[in-house]
């Protein structure tokens, strides 16, 4: 059974008790398990808004006038877009029939508020998802009235019913474009005319509980994460099966024209006049270390800030920047991050491999999967420390694009289960996907 979770936002105790009664039997007919709160003042909701920024509401049915001759609705709307505290809101308003509007808020702001309510409420929160309803009024007899509010009501979980099949998106789509098409030198003052000729490129839309949809370009990693999010509960995703779903940019996969020879950390020090297969292990970790170390102590700082989730965005554009600057070199200061990271409550063998030895290896994966076993000590097959460096990388391009929660889900959510991986994400998360 699925589960909602409302707020009803409304100071006439009477309705909102009949609120309440409406919304959990027409919900639960629904099939839904309903779990209702209240609030009766703006300064309530907006505290209530406030705090459901982790947990937001599935839908919130929200009054205008609430006895605040300064403050109505419409400002707990902005502090619920603010916060993205609600996945839907109804605006159940009286203002143009409701003669008390004018002894609330006076004359002057009853009558601009009855001209320009839907224009504000659609500007404080994103109108797919904000419907306004008129109450019925009181001049009609409250039987007949009474039963005018549960049918609007439940158009109103009509409309929810609709929406929330949207508040998850991970799909790709096909962006058309013009590239120009190389044209030989011209050897004579008339130039030849450019020539373009369209293009598609595989890009996703994404969205994360109450965020708003962006587009992102194809990155390694998202093939299989939307494989992953596709899967049934009882199913899961081998190491070698991720693979082949998107064999390419992966490190140790067969090199094409479109993806670098080699280590990407051998590549980045050759670059520089190094050759770095030939140097032994400990020659690479003293390079590799010096490289980091101009970076790496405000690396570890920013990490921890943002492990301890008390990570501005300032710090966090810092961080993404040094990530962009060490290039290849990223995972082995993450490594060094883990190992140095106090709050580890697993302490590094002795005789665990330097940066040098990881970095030769290829993508440095801490941590868990182990497929392999020698000599009684696990080990990752190099198909898992692939998958595990690709889903690092997607939850970095997630975090460097502004979805640090669906990062954090992710992470929280794509398990290993012995040798193979799954997504077990919690109930009420259901993804739209095409």
């Amino acid at each position: 059974m699925k589960t909602i979770r409302i707020l009803i936002v409304e100071d006439d105790k009477k309705l909102l008790q009949t609120l309440e009664a409406h919304y959990r039997s027409i919900l639960e007919n629904c099939d839904f398990q309903v779990t209702i709160e209240k609030a009766e003042t703006v300064e309530e909701a907006r505290r209530l808004a406030k705090g459901a920024k982790t947990n937001p509401y599935d839908l919130v049915s929200l009054d205008v006038i609430l006895g605040d001759p300064a403050m109505t609705g419409l400002n707990v709307l902005e502090t619920l877009n603010r916060f993205q505290s609600a996945w839907m809101v109804a605006l159940l308003t009286g203002v143009e029939t409701d003669a008390t509007v004018d002894r609330t808020m006076g004359k002057t702001r009853g009558d601009a508020l009855r001209k320009q309510l839907r224009r504000d409420a659609y500007a404080r929160f994103p109108a797919e998802r904000l419907l306004v309803v008129e109450k019925p009024s009181d001049t009609i007899p409250a039987p007949e009235a009474d039963k005018l509010l549960a049918n609007r009501l439940r158009q109103i979980a009509a409309v929810y019913q609709e929406v929330s099949r949207l508040r998850y998106i991970f799909r790709p789509i096909e962006v058309v474009s013009l590239e120009r098409v190389p044209g030989p030198k011209a050897s004579t003052p008339n130039k030849p005319k450019r020539k373009f000729i369209e293009t598609t490129s595989l890009h996703w839309q994404i969205r994360f509980n109450c965020g708003d949809i962006r587009t992102l370009p194809d990155k390694a990693g998202f093939k299989t994460l939307h494989h992953l999010l596709s899967l049934e509960p009882d199913q899961s995703l081998t190491p070698e099966a991720a693979v082949m779903i998107e064999p390419r940019n992966e490190p140790g996969s067969v090199p094409d024209s479109s993806t670098p020879a080699g280590n990407p950390i051998a590549e980045y020090f050759k670059a520089q006049g190094i050759e770095w297969e030939t140097l032994p292990a400990q020659r690479q970790d003293e390079i590799i270390r010096a490289a980091l170390s101009l970076r790496l102590k405000r690396y570890i700082e920013l990490r921890g800030f943002e492990d301890e989730g008390d990570i501005s965005p300032e710090e966090g554009d810092d961080l993404a920047r040094i990530k962009r600057e060490f290039g290849p070199l990223a995972d082995l200061a993450e490594a060094a991050y883990q190992r140095m990271n106090p709050k580890n409550d697993s302490p590094v063998a002795a005789d665990q491999p330097a940066l040098g030895a990881l970095a030769q290896e290829g993508l440095y994966a801490p941590a868990g999967n182990y497929d392999r076993r020698e000599g009684g000590r696990g080990e990752d097959s190099p198909e898992a420390m692939r998958f595990r460096g690709r889903k690092k990388r997607v939850c970095d391009c997630l975090r460097e694009n502004g979805f640090a929660d669906f990062a954090k889900h992710v992470e929280a959510y794509v398990m290993s289960t012995g040798a193979n991986w799954s997504y077990n994400p919690p109930p009420n998360i259901e993804w739209t996907l095409h």
